[in-house]
């Protein structure tokens, strides 16, 4: 996407899968998470907890609007 402002629908595509892909290491129902409980013998596994990922979804967030900036800011810089 270089040189390319990204479109919102874009934007929001990537927020879902930011949140997505993070919200899967604290549910325990998601095959990474139930592969490893039954690994380890046991019913419930979680490789993060839920506060865990809430800070990694904020931090990945934080730098998606950076991003973002940044762009807006090049995008500016060329016209």
């Amino acid at each position: 996407m270089k040189g390319q402002k990204m479109t919102q629908s874009e934007i929001r595509s990537m927020i879902l899968n930011l949140v997505k892909g993070n919200l899967r290491w604290c549910d325990p129902s998601d095959p990474i998470n139930l592969k490893k409980a039954e690994d380890l013998g046991i019913d419930y596994f979680t490789t993060q907890s839920a506060e865990e990922v809430l800070d990694d979804i904020i931090s990945d967030l934080t730098s998606l609007q950076d991003e973002l900036k940044i762009e807006s800011s090049f995008q500016s810089a060329q016209l």
